[in-house]
């Protein structure tokens, strides 16, 4: 119970300088010689509001996938700074969450993807999921690919996949709730998206998607 309050003023006084710097390296290494990393999840999940966006922080760095969970229910904390720094660590983690050699290929299958070569990013994703079959990140790009290809069927079952190893994965809930939009089935895209929202409630898309939907079962109704 007392470990988290020993280590609270060297936490913050490395942010602060962080803050100031902008030295990530520094501020790894300063927290990496006093926490652990239950010591950083315990101070996520009830420390003060700089603490919490610390701990966020530096959970990005140094967290492994035992720290995803903890980042995922960070993503809606009661302070925005923390949310919006639990986010960028909660995808940090994600996507290096597997060997460096699994690593590499998924940022290659991402290159692909955000370039629109589905088709060429699929083989490589498909390999990558058979050598790393936990690998969330890896599952949430070949649902990308899939979904790029109008593979709908596939596409839906490789989200859920991705949602299986990570139901915090709101890109995913989103990306889902659009496969069941178009295949018509609104109750369940309105599902998902509630699950993405009450994950990530700052996603304006999310919230956008919502009200089309429900315009078009209002619209449906008349």
């Amino acid at each position: 119970m007392t470990t988290p309050l020993v280590h609270t003023t060297r936490l913050t006084a490395a942010y602060r300088r962080y803050l100031q710097s902008a030295n990530s390296c520094r501020f790894a290494h300063e927290v990496d010689e006093s926490y652990t990393s239950a010591t950083l999840l315990a101070l996520l999940g009830r420390g003060v509001v700089e603490q919490r966006r610390a701990a966020a922080l530096a959970l990005g760095m140094l967290g492994d996938r035992r720290s995803v969970d903890a980042l995922g229910r960070a993503i809606s904390d009661d302070d925005r700074g923390v949310r919006l720094v639990a986010d960028d660590s909660f995808r940090a983690v994600l996507v290096r969450d597997a060997a460096p050699l699994h690593h590499q290929q998924l940022l290659r299958v991402m290159h692909l993807n955000d370039g629109g070569e589905y088709a060429a990013a699929l083989s490589p994703a498909l390999i990558l999921i058979d050598q790393a079959p936990t690998y969330a990140e890896a599952h949430h790009q070949l649902a990308i690919c899939w979904h790029g290809l109008e593979d709908f069927v596939r596409a839906e079952r490789a989200y859920q996949n991705c949602l299986w190893h990570c139901r915090f994965h709101y890109l995913a809930w989103q990306s889902l709730a659009k496969i069941r939009y178009l295949n018509g089935n609104l109750e369940k895209a309105l599902q998902a998206l509630d699950y993405c929202l009450d994950i990530n409630p700052d996603l304006e898309t999310a919230r956008m998607q919502r009200r089309q939907i429900r315009r078009r079962m209002r619209q449906s109704d008349v």
